[in-house]
């Protein structure tokens, strides 16, 4: 017989289920998650047999489902934990993979998705050794091929197994209860959202045991929009509801008002009061959001409302989030004071496995993924991962961002140890042979290269004495482990590393726990990466909830393991478009719409959020996160709506506590930064964006170009560079023997062995690009002189000055241009200024007018500077000014040519747009001007990391 009580309020309370359900007979009490069983066992309704003992074997009750039939397999059977279950699965799918590297590759990388395929099928009693897919499941395949490797990986899969006599949880629970009768009189499901394949299969078997089955789940008549996926969930006994009259969740009258109105099948009027205890929030990024939440339950700590286990952070996605609320913690600690008045931090709940996603804890994955049967493979990513780890000492460390800087011009194809030598050793002998002042490289000396060549030297001999084919027990993986980490430990390294690697060791013991069969070297590495995630965010969820969860600890949970649980205080983060609703996952590889059903479970969730608040609310979300837009989401729209209330919407400076200010400020003089030169670049920089000036003035490695698509653009310009210095070098051969273009490509070739030596991680694509772009720009150069060409002279130093009028003196100042080469043509001498164009500004910028898209000409004024509006106006000032120097300084020509008076005019107007901006500079006026023109400023990132848009300030 199966019953199904619901309810609209709080859950029952024990003597409601005692009374209704239980009435002194014997039961088994299974719940949907953790929270519930905790809560359930503090209410004292976790029977007597129930209680079993855990790892340490200490006694423990449990109720949660899964918990509770597996400690009742265990009588049976000998199950094998999920980490051997996934070792053994890797090995299936290396033996049906054989010699194919690709598909082994293939089912390796979607390793999870068949990890989760084969637990499913076992928990649906499919067995293909003896069965085929019913017609309704090969329909589903989104591929026919899939059924041929599933029963090759399910057969090889169970006979690793069964050669260990051991089983899978699934597998072997449908055997125990298909041959043993459930010991109690009744069966309590109480939490349950949906019910998986094993549930119901676990539900049939307690009928046709001729058990009793009650369901306790949460309803709301006048809400079926909220509850759609409960009523779908329970259809199957719905018929026979019992609604249960509980305590109200909530006695705040704006909070009580969604929780009865949201979602409600009739319109529901507009709350009707102040709203005071429901706040809804916009914030300009994900940073400034979470430093929101932060500053919130600050603020409730300070006045004394909650303590932390009454307060409880809500997000769709709590991996994405942990580590960031965790770094907001270390940077700006949270305190409260407890009910004895002594203050304590506030933390997190720590997993000790969860350590090794840490820098350092990378570090050791790392090493486990750097031997393959080719024996050792470094790549780029890995090699930098592993220095900024903090594992090899501070001083390593601290070389991370110069071996950013050059990974993609110098070891983006190093993989073996010979290649990073070789590449290495060419570094320090080739680093001091160019000029070009933009190379990442020509910011790295020889004690860098000399510790990165160590790098490698210890990685390779460690993992050599690692690595073994043998199958070995856990424990010697772990003491050979321990042993090489001491030999490499250094004496440098930091107090908070230190920390973390003796943290890490608890690791190693948990570890020994989950394995008790022999594993390869490489199976051991997997190990280590697969204790550091669950199969599901719930599965992380719940390896926290069993953890000890301290008086101290700030909680981040998800929706699911909130159900059924209240707290005084929620603060619901993330609350947009793209997380709530979560976006549906296809189903792989059975395909079947299940869209409807996921909009139901998300609907329900975030109704689980807002039933789960006592007295405070707090829903916010972010305009942007790095490079991603997001909107509020619908249900955050909605409550606006329900409550009539408007969203606050926090600006960055907002960040601001003005409250805390003094109020009498000394006002003291501010000493300008006077300079007594200028380059022409450098205040052509200014004229565009004068963030940008400021930036590579305070951080000079910002400078450099580093991402690759950067480098392939200035490789073009110092490809040029160098053959104008060759044909500048080599005077006594002219130019007009052969045509220009000719004449060009044969430097061209005779300087391409030493490009390929100033950028070795170019691939062979790459350079047949490069090399075709050059060859373009040799034919304009080729157009540009006419035929004219008679050969390239030295450029000279050059500067010219202009006057500045302060307050009680006038000085000059020099603004200097230094261009490298000067093409010699018949009636004119020219500044040649294609390399210099692209080393200063990447791309000359197009046509189009970046902010408005019209081609308007007009300079624009931020905070009182006046600027260029698009980057093709900074560039032709800048090309126009070296011209109009050389044609009216350095020539001395004049006349009424129509570009010769066009320089004029030009020149004319130069020093006047110099003065204003020196004289803003020395102001430290540095404002910010957004366009297209950011994608290929080298200082992009350093950009977002320090600043926001302007119009990111406006509300």
């Amino acid at each position: 017989m199966l019953t199904l009580y619901t309810y609209d309020n709080q859950r029952p309370a024990e003597s409601e289920i005692k009374n209704l359900i239980i009435k002194e007979r014997s039961y088994t009490y299974l719940t949907a998650t953790m929270a519930i069983a905790t809560q359930r066992e503090k209410d004292g309704l976790i029977p007597a047999e129930q209680v079993f003992q855990d790892d340490e074997g200490k006694d423990r009750k449990k109720a949660l489902f899964a918990d509770v039939l597996r400690e009742w397999t265990k009588r049976e059977y000998l199950l094998a934990p999920r980490g051997e279950a996934k070792t053994m699965l890797f090995r299936a799918m290396d033996e049906v993979s054989k010699d194919d590297i690709s598909l082994r590759n293939l089912l390796r990388h979607d390793f999870m998705s068949w990890s989760r395929l084969l637990y499913d099928l076992a928990a649906q009693g499919i067995d293909l050794r003896i069965e085929e897919l019913s017609k309704i499941k090969k329909d589903q395949l989104v591929n026919p091929k899939i059924e041929d490797y599933l029963k090759e990986i399910q057969k090889t899969f169970y006979d690793n197994l069964r050669r260990e006599n051991k089983k899978i949880f699934e597998q072997a629970i449908r055997e125990y209860l298909t041959n043993n009768q459930i010991t109690t009189d009744i069966v309590i499901m109480e939490g349950f959202t949906f019910l998986t394949d094993l549930q119901k299969w676990f539900i049939e078997q307690c009928e046709k045991q001729g058990k009793e089955v009650f369901f306790l789940a949460p309803y709301n008549d006048n809400q079926k929009q909220a509850y759609q996926i409960i009523r779908n969930t329970y259809d199957f006994v719905w018929a026979g509801r019992i609604s249960i009259e509980t305590s109200k969740l909530s006695t705040k009258e704006d909070i009580k008002y969604i929780q009865n109105n949201l979602f409600a099948d009739s319109e529901p009027q507009i709350f009707p009061e102040q709203v005071e205890n429901v706040s809804l929030r916009q914030f300009v990024n994900r940073d400034r959001e979470l430093q929101g939440c932060l500053e919130q339950i600050e603020k409730w700590f300070s006045e004394g409302l909650y303590q932390p286990e009454e307060i409880v952070i809500v997000t769709r996605r709590a991996k994405e989030f942990n580590d960031r609320f965790q770094d907001y913690l270390s940077m700006k600690p949270l305190e409260f004071t407890d009910e004895n008045g002594n203050k304590h931090l506030v933390t997190l709940p720590n997993n000790p496995r969860l350590l090794l996603l840490t820098p350092v804890g990378r570090f050791i994955l790392n090493l486990y993924q750097l031997w393959h049967e080719e024996g050792f493979l470094l790549e780029s990513n890995e090699f930098e991962s592993i220095i900024a780890s903090g594992w090899l000492g501070a001083s390593i460390q601290d070389s991370t961002s110069l071996f950013r800087a050059a990974k993609n011009q110098y070891f983006t194809a190093c993989k073996t140890k010979d290649e990073w030598i070789e590449k290495l050793e060419q570094l320090e002998r080739y680093s001091e042979e160019t000029d070009d002042v933009r190379l990442p490289t020509k910011l790295i000396d020889s004690e860098t290269v000399r510790n990165w060549n160590k790098v490698v030297e210890m990685l390779y001999s460690v993992c050599y004495r690692l690595f073994s084919n043998k199958k070995s027990p856990v424990a010697e993986h772990i003491e050979k482990l321990q042993e090489q980490l001491n030999e490499m430990l250094p004496e440098d390294i930091r107090k908070s590393e230190k920390e973390v690697l003796e943290k890490i060791r608890e690791v190693f013991d948990e570890l020994s726990n989950y394995y008790s069969i022999d594993l390869t070297t490489t199976e051991f590495g997997d190990a280590l990466h697969a204790i550091t995630r669950g199969e599901n965010d719930n599965e992380d969820e719940e390896e926290q909830e069993k953890s000890d969860v301290k008086s101290h600890n700030l909680r981040i949970v998800i929706p699911e393991t909130l159900d059924g649980i209240q707290f005084k205080a929620v603060i619901y983060v993330g609350c947009d478009n793209v997380h709530s609703p979560v976006l549906y996952p296809e189903p792989w590889p059975f395909y079947k719409d299940g869209r409807r059903e996921h909009l139901y479970k998300e609907r329900y969730m975030f109704m689980t959020v807002v039933k789960s608040v006592q007295e405070n609310l707090v829903i916010s979300y972010s305009q942007k996160d790095g490079d991603h837009s997001f909107q509020p989401s619908t249900y955050f729209q909605e409550i606006e709506r329900v409550l009539g209330t408007k969203r606050e919407k926090k600006a960055l400076l907002d960040t601001l506590d003005i409250s805390k200010a003094p109020e009498d400020i000394k006002q003291s003089k501010v000493r300008s930064a006077r300079r007594k030169e200028y380059s022409l670049s450098e205040i052509a920089h200014y004229g565009l964006c004068p963030l940008r000036y400021r930036l590579e003035m305070l951080h000079p490695e910002v400078r450099m170009y580093r991402n690759e698509w950067q480098l392939e653009i200035y490789a073009q310009g110092v490809w040029l560079n160098r053959i104008f210095s060759l044909i500048e070098r080599n005077k006594e051969e002219k130019p007009y023997s052969l045509p220009t273009s000719q004449f060009l490509m044969k430097y061209m070739q005779s300087s391409k062995e030493g490009m390929l030596r100033l950028f070795p991680a170019f691939g062979s694509i790459t350079w047949h690009s490069i090399e075709n772009q050059v060859k373009n720009q040799i034919k304009y150069f080729e157009d540009w002189t006419k035929n004219y060409f008679k050969g390239v002279k030295k450029g000279k130093k050059e500067s010219f000055r202009v006057m500045l009028s302060g307050t009680n003196e006038e000085r000059t100042v020099k603004i200097s241009l230094d261009v490298p080469f000067i093409a010699d043509r018949t009636k004119i001498q020219s500044p040649i200024i294609n390399y210099l164009q692209t080393e200063e500004w990447l791309l000359p910028g197009s046509n189009k007018d970046e902010k408005s898209g019209n081609g308007a000409d007009e300079d624009i004024d931020i905070e009182g500077v006046s600027l260029f509006p698009t980057q093709k106006r900074a560039v032709d000032w800048w090309r126009d000014t070296i011209n109009s120097y050389y044609m009216v300084e350095v020539e001395k020509k004049s006349g009424t040519h129509w570009y010769i008076k066009k320089l004029e005019k030009h020149y004319s107007g130069v020093k006047e747009k110099i003065v204003h901006w020196i004289n803003n500079i020395e102001s430290s006026n540095f404002p910010k001007n957004t366009g297209d023109h950011c994608k290929s400023c080298p200082v992009r990132l350093e950009c977002l990391g320090i600043t926001v848009a302007k119009e990111d300030f406006t509300e």
